[in-house]
């Protein structure tokens, strides 16, 4: 989250460095906008985003959890989407991967 003035291009690219820098946690927010604070910050597709580019793994517990799930799973940096995901969710992922 920033409180400076910022578009999306921005978050973007604080992700990516931040990242790169080896960050370990981020908070994502639905549709990047906090629209009780009336601003940018990132959402939770970034978090994947990060992650497959930089050649990421989530935690050991949160990747046992999206597989037991059916929503996700990785094999090396290549990501599987699940069967039973909801249309609208799966198209977001599908861009993606």
């Amino acid at each position: 989250t920033n409180h400076a003035e910022a578009d999306q291009d921005d978050m973007d690219m604080l992700l990516t460095l931040l990242g790169a820098a080896g960050i370990n946690f981020i908070m994502g927010i639905p549709g990047s906008d906090d629209v009780m604070l009336n601003y940018q910050t990132t959402s939770f597709h970034d978090a994947l985003y990060v992650r497959q580019v930089l050649g990421l793994r989530a935690a050991p517990e949160f990747e046992a959890w999206l597989a037991k799930m059916d929503i996700l799973r990785q094999d090396g940096n290549r990501l599987h989407l699940g069967e039973g995901l909801p249309e609208p969710f799966r198209r977001a992922l599908e861009q993606l991967a």
